[in-house]
């Protein structure tokens, strides 16, 4: 046998616990053959030495390549303190488009201003236009009036003025219906762009959320632009698309068991290593960065505990349905009282159907309570949380919640300690990177140097094995993905150096050098020395 590729480094952590670390891999087609005397002896049609160390490639369990495209494509205000300075640089942007075009703004954050933008102050920056800024949490948007105009619903549309153009979760799909859908061509750029800075980041695989429904897509039929840009070798990654619960619709076939599916019978599994449906995604609450999030007890100052995004009946007979009819669920939770909710349907959910699929999961869970972790491992959901979440926010967290509230904020070694699978994501377009995750899991500082909640710190182990093996598993890939080890998919990160080795502040000092795929470095980077 000759192998197609061989690479010698400082260091593998392989992530197999029978094989922790090796200094060589042997990669023949897609598959990793070997390590170490594994492939000893074997030639290889290509020698690469490398002057780092090697992981599994990252898997971002919680993502949104679309929207990130979508900032990516639109002004970016973040960095701007005032907003003075935020009508001045939307203006000066919005002078420079063509009669008709909509100023899409991007980086969209109320704290930087001490203030929600407002339907007056776009106005002021692009007149007669339609204005949108997305919040940064994609939990709420300010729209000009021009936008507020078109709302066809009379009582929507007075709800919008009064609100000065500020709409939070739901409200959003006035302006959705407007702008929305993007052409799918537009969608696959926007969608490219996002996965290349990814895989610069060492992202091998990306769990799209919410695919074709209201909270994550720019067109329904955005499965579609995905598997044109697998076609076309143009995505550096292996996609999951997470359906929204949105696109549930009334079906029959499924007898007494489930009325409500999507056609064809899809669900969960279905699809190929490169391009598969995963879980089923239901959003409960909001966001603690708009203070939408469903807390038991209310934010500090305010007599505020949050929202529930929909009517409780909804989400129960929805979730109650798609557990049926086999799918995975991933039920966004933020706030512990969306938590209690989503625990008492899952409860509900598998004694009714106790033969379900199970690896269900919940997304961020960014407050959790003591009483609230027996009940995560009891149910066997695991946890995909975003640690970077508090390296940008965590400071904001613990003044809205207060003190006695910080040591639920997105746990980390008292869900390790109780069984509970921790999976790393970052959430984009929200700010982070994996080795930001990895390095705040293990250091709970804040981009301030606050210490949050100490005793939740992690291993570095750990925390890499949230983005590499627990990720997979959550993935359903864990038997093929997310270690190097034989028979494996070689989807690998070279690392300029090991996140073991080094002090834990310089984690994010760490440059990616190339990212594997299936097989084909992304980048063959000059870095890399060819002994070929």
């Amino acid at each position: 046998m000759e192998l197609d590729l061989r690479i010698s480094a400082d260091v593998i952590h392989t992530m197999d616990p029978g094989r922790p670390n090796a200094r060589k891999v042997g990669i023949w087609r897609n598959r990793i053959v070997g390590v170490d005397e594994q492939i000893e002896g074997l030639s290889a049609r290509r020698e690469i030495a490398h002057s780092g160390a090697i992981l599994p490639g990252f898997i971002d369990a919680h993502t949104h390549l679309q929207l990130t495209g979508q900032t990516l494509n639109a002004l970016d205000i973040s960095g701007i303190d005032s907003v003075d300075g935020v009508i001045k640089l939307i203006a000066d942007y919005a002078a420079g488009l063509s009669t008709g075009t909509w100023v899409e703004i991007s980086g969209y954050d109320q704290r930087a201003f001490g203030r929600d933008l407002t339907a007056d102050d776009l106005d002021a920056a692009v007149g007669e236009r339609k204005a949108w800024a997305r919040h940064t949490s994609s939990h709420s948007s300010v729209i000009s009036s021009a936008v507020i105009r078109d709302i066809e619903d009379p009582n929507l549309r007075q709800h919008a003025i009064d609100a000065r153009g500020v709409l939070h979760e739901e409200e959003q799909a006035v302006v959705q219906q407007q702008r929305l859908p993007y052409p799918i061509e537009e969608v696959k750029g926007a969608v490219a762009t996002a996965a290349g800075l990814a895989a610069q980041d060492g992202v091998t695989m990306s769990i799209e959320a919410g695919a074709g429904g209201s909270i994550g897509s720019l067109n329904p039929l955005d499965l579609i632009g995905f598997q044109e840009l697998i076609d076309e070798g143009r995505m550096p990654m292996r996609i999951q698309m997470m359906p929204s619960h949105d696109a549930l619709h009334a079906v029959t076939g499924g007898m007494d068991a489930f009325s409500r599916g999507l056609d064809l019978g899809l669900r969960t599994g279905i699809g190929s290593d490169m391009l598969s449906i995963g879980p089923m995604k239901f959003v409960l609450d909001g966001g603690m960065a708009v203070r939408t999030a469903l807390l038991t007890e209310p934010y500090i100052g305010t007599d505020s505990c949050g929202m529930l995004r929909d009517d409780l009946s909804v989400f129960r007979r929805n979730m109650i349905d798609a557990i049926a009819g086999g799918w995975t669920l991933a039920v966004h939770a933020i706030g512990d009282a969306a938590l209690d909710i989503a625990f008492d349907i899952f409860d509900e959910s598998f004694r009714l159907t106790p033969d379900h699929v199970g690896g269900h999961r919940i997304e961020h869970g960014g407050l959790i309570r003591d009483d609230q972790i027996p009940r995560l491992a009891a149910l066997g959901l695991s946890v995909v949380g975003q640690s970077g979440f508090l390296w940008v926010s965590g400071d904001d967290y613990a003044e809205q919640l207060g003190q006695d509230r910080v040591s639920g904020l997105y746990r980390g070694q008292s869900l390790v300690d109780a069984g509970v699978p921790l999976i790393g994501s970052t959430d984009r377009p929200l700010p982070g990177s994996p080795l930001q995750g990895i390095r705040t899991s293990v250091e709970r500082r804040t981009d301030q140097g606050t210490l949050l909640a100490p005793a939740e710190r992690i291993s570095v182990y750990d925390a890499v094995a949230g983005w590499t093996t627990s990720a997979a598993a959550a993935a359903g890939m864990g038997d093929r993905l997310g270690a190097i080890r034989e028979g494996y998919l070689a989807d690998l990160v070279l690392l300029s150096a090991d996140p073991h080795a080094v002090p834990v502040s310089e984690i994010t000092d760490i440059s990616i050098v190339d990212t594997m795929v299936d097989g084909q470095l992304i980048r063959d980077a000059d870095g890399l020395e060819d002994r070929s």
